[in-house]
């Protein structure tokens, strides 16, 4: 079944570069990182790499392939694979489908790529609650002004990483089979509003409702609701997100604010402050505050400096400050 799946992949990469132009992207990072733990670790390690192929067939069907290089594991190693029919029925305006595997519309700091991404982590309310990939099919509308609408159906199975523990992630939601007949339902809505030149804000709502057969629970239910939002000028960023949810019978929810301010186009101080409960019926909660600094130093290469100040508080608390410098180049 993989076998069949690369190789299809590969015929429509090789179709598609005959009859039409192939655009070939990526970006790689690398960073340095010290643990202040009990035992204080040093490591250099790298970031994401990913190599993107996309294109289209022609004006109305687009198409995208990417690969994480560094992670060689199947399940993690082919991220987005999807077919986009852009305004298929004449007479109706703003109305794209998407079948395959990508990233759907729920989070902002989900639905950015991590090259994009003012820190170097990602939130632990979005690791913790908002599906990395999935497969399925995305329906979005966007021919009214300002506003975009979203309804999405995926198979919803769902790997977790430190399950029970105050850092609990989603650690996989890609490149697998569903593990029962139920399909997860995502709802999305945003609105998004330019006030002047330089100066616009936007909102956004989404629920989903699932189920996840993996571990052996019957009928397992899913669901999570968030809302979250941004106001951006020429040099201010502002933005936050409160996400909540249950999986089974565990509740969780959390929130993050950041803030970031361009003092020069290469000199862009970052402030983030984050609070996630991986379980609201047990004790333990994780706040975590992010001191950075961004620097897109040229155009394809960036610099980010983040301290992280983790205060997490379980049954085996310690200290696990970290210290991070990633340089990326975008290709």
């Amino acid at each position: 079944m993989l076998k069949d799946l690369f190789l299809s992949l590969v015929s429509l990469l090789l179709v598609s570069t005959l009859f039409s132009q192939t655009k070939i992207s990526g970006y790689l990072q690398y960073q340095y990182r010290v643990e202040f733990k009990d035992q204080r670790t040093e490591t250099f390690t790298p970031g994401t790499i990913n190599l993107k192929f996309s294109g289209s067939l022609s004006p109305k069907v687009k198409w995208e392939i990417q690969f994480g290089v560094k992670e060689m594991s199947f399940n993690k190693f082919l991220k987005d694979y999807y077919i986009e029919l852009v305004n298929p029925f004449n007479g109706i305006s703003g109305l794209d489908l998407k079948f395959g595997q990508f990233k759907y519309y729920w989070s902002i700091e989900r639905k950015e790529s991590s090259s994009d991404r003012k820190t170097i982590h990602r939130s632990q309310v979005v690791s913790g609650l908002v599906a990395d990939r999935d497969r399925g099919l995305e329906i979005t509308y966007s021919g009214v002004k300002n506003l975009k609408l979203a309804i999405g159906f995926w198979n919803g199975d769902v790997v977790y990483k430190d399950i029970g523990k105050v850092s609990e992630t989603i650690e996989c939601t890609r490149n697998m089979d569903d593990s029962d007949a139920k399909k997860d339902i995502t709802g999305f809505v945003s609105y998004n509003y330019n006030i002047n030149d330089g100066n616009s804000f936007l909102v956004q709502a989404a629920y989903l409702y699932g189920s996840n057969g993996r571990y052996a629970i019957g009928k397992k239910t899913r669901y999570g609701f968030g809302v979250d939002g941004y106001f951006i000028n020429k040099n201010l960023q502002l933005r936050g997100e409160f996400i909540g949810g249950s999986d089974d019978n565990v509740k969780k929810e959390g929130y993050y604010v950041q803030a970031s301010y361009r003092i020069f186009d290469f000199l862009e101080p970052v402030l983030k402050y984050e609070w996630w409960d991986s379980d609201k019926d047990k004790v333990g909660k994780s706040n975590w505050l992010t001191l950075g600094l961004y620097s897109k130093v040229l155009d394809n290469v960036v610099l980010r400096l983040n301290y992280v100040i983790k205060k997490e508080k379980d049954l085996n608390e310690e200290k696990n400050d970290e210290l991070l410098f990633m340089i990326q180049v975008k290709l």
